[in-house]
């Protein structure tokens, strides 16, 4: 093993970084779901130590070219049990002759007695993987996405057993057969299953199937939640600039194909609707885009279904915006003398797609003073500051805004709880000004009202 250790590192081409061989792993099950705009892997290791102490750091390797798109990660004890692990990236890399490069999640577990097993479960999303092939299809064609990856468990330690099951997939093939290790096929997966294989040892997958949906991704979102104590409300407003990138259409778009063949393009790679989800509860529902009001929408208690004014084929933007209301009493609570809490969802959204650019801002009452802020997923900035809205006579409400990048539509279920403080003066100052404001309007409106501003003729 020692030896194996030496070889990596002397066919290494870039910094060499190879885990100390303490663990073994029993069995890798590996499943992919490929059924939405993003890849969701998860893997079922159990591992064995093979030194001689106890042993809790496991090296978790993933191929470069998966690491630099990993949107988010979760590591737990067990398979169903929910025990989180901790865990860190690993900057070193392990590159080997024949193999991609290899980065490592670092995973520290309990204790792991020698000769004694673990299951440790580890779930990635990945995005920016899934492309069409080809790039350009006709208006009625079908769309086929190719995935690249790899079909055997790739990682540091040897692998006595690997099982890999592709789901979400349909009328799938692969491009490359070389290495003959063929998978199972079933209606709605196609399964792989390998032995004894080597630290390292990897073997390419290129895999095609049919997809009939739009591959929606969100550029950039602008959210912005606003906490009115004087409305009781909880305003969202979110901006969205998406992309469909499914493929493009080789000859253009002609609205005399897409009539004839409506029925064919409803099930095909356009976008011809949107579901988005909204806080439960949610009131004065609106959606706009760049021309205007659109009233080709469904709102719900919970979602909207918005119809854009055209169908969204791939390589098209689309920018519109969606707004609507809850009541604060469901957000807020309050933790002291004039301070408060209010906990919002890190996101609501379009199911199934990712977001490359995330911009959360919450105002608070003008007035109010943040002491803290608190997120699920650490924000890449935070920034405090002051936005000017209607009524506001100082320097408008207190800004909250935190920036994500690369996040998926799943973190939804993660929040953000921001800590202010906000008295009664505070309470009181805009309606107290607001009003001396409109007496002193009034006042001038009386005296000028007695002004005699007619002309008269001299006498």
């Amino acid at each position: 093993m020692r030896l194996l250790t030496l070889l990596l590192c002397i066919v290494s081409t870039v910094v060499c970084f190879v885990p100390p061989q303490t663990w073994e792993n029993v069995v890798v099950s590996r499943a992919v779901d490929l059924s939405k705009a993003y890849v969701l892997e998860e893997y079922a290791l159990q591992v064995r130590n093979i030194d001689s102490k106890p042993n809790g750091v496991y090296y978790f390797a993933v191929p470069n070219f998966m690491y630099e798109k990993i949107s988010t990660v979760s590591v737990i004890q067990g398979k169903d049990a929910f025990k989180p692990l901790e865990y860190e990236f690993v900057e070193q890399s392990s590159d080997s002759a024949n193999g991609p490069v290899v980065n490592y999640i670092k995973i520290q577990t309990p204790p792991v007695a020698p000769k004694s097993t673990l299951l440790v479960t580890v779930v990635l999303t990945v995005t920016n993987v899934l492309e069409p092939l080809p790039a350009k299809i006709g208006i009625t064609e079908q769309q086929s996405l190719l995935f690249s990856s790899f079909k055997k468990s790739l990682s540091a330690y040897h692998t006595k057993k690997s099982l890999l099951k592709l789901k979400g997939i349909t009328e799938a093939k692969e491009l490359n057969e070389a290495d003959g290790i063929k998978g199972e096929a079933t209606s709605k997966a196609l399964v792989y299953e390998m032995e004894d294989i080597s630290p390292f040892e990897s073997s390419p997958l290129s895999l095609l199937y049919r997809h009939l949906k739009p591959l929606m991704k969100v550029n950039k979102l602008k959210r912005g939640i606003w906490v009115s104590h004087w409305g009781d409300s909880l305003q969202f407003v979110e901006e969205y600039q998406t992309t469909n990138e499914a493929a493009g259409l080789e000859s253009g778009f002609s609205r005399a194909d897409y009539m004839m063949n409506k029925e064919i393009v409803t099930s095909s790679h356009a976008a011809l609707a949107l579901e988005l989800e909204m806080e439960d509860g949610a009131f004065d529902v609106y959606y706009t885009d760049l021309v205007g009001n659109v009233s080709t929408s469904l709102a719900l208690s919970d979602k909207i279904f918005i119809r854009p004014r055209f169908p969204i084929y791939g390589g098209w933007h689309y920018n519109f915006t969606v707004g609507w209301t809850n009541k604060l009493g469901n957000y807020l609570k309050k933790v002291g003398d004039d301070e408060y809490t209010v906990k919002v969802p890190l996101l609501n959204g379009i199911p199934g797609t990712s977001l490359d650019d995330v911009e959360v801002s919450v105002y608070l009452p003008e007035g109010s003073q943040v002491v803290g802020v608190e997120s699920d997923i650490p924000p890449e900035s935070e920034e405090v500051g002051y936005e000017l809205s209607y009524f506001d006579l100082g320097n408008g409400h207190t800004r909250v805004t935190l920036h994500y990048s690369n996040l998926i539509d799943s973190v939804k279920q993660l929040s953000i709880l921001v800590k202010y403080k906000y008295g009664f003066r505070e309470f009181m100052t805009k309606p107290l000004n607001v009003a001396k404001y409109v007496f002193i309007a009034l006042l001038a409106y009386l005296a000028l009202s007695k002004v005699d501003i007619t002309l008269k003729a001299k006498k």
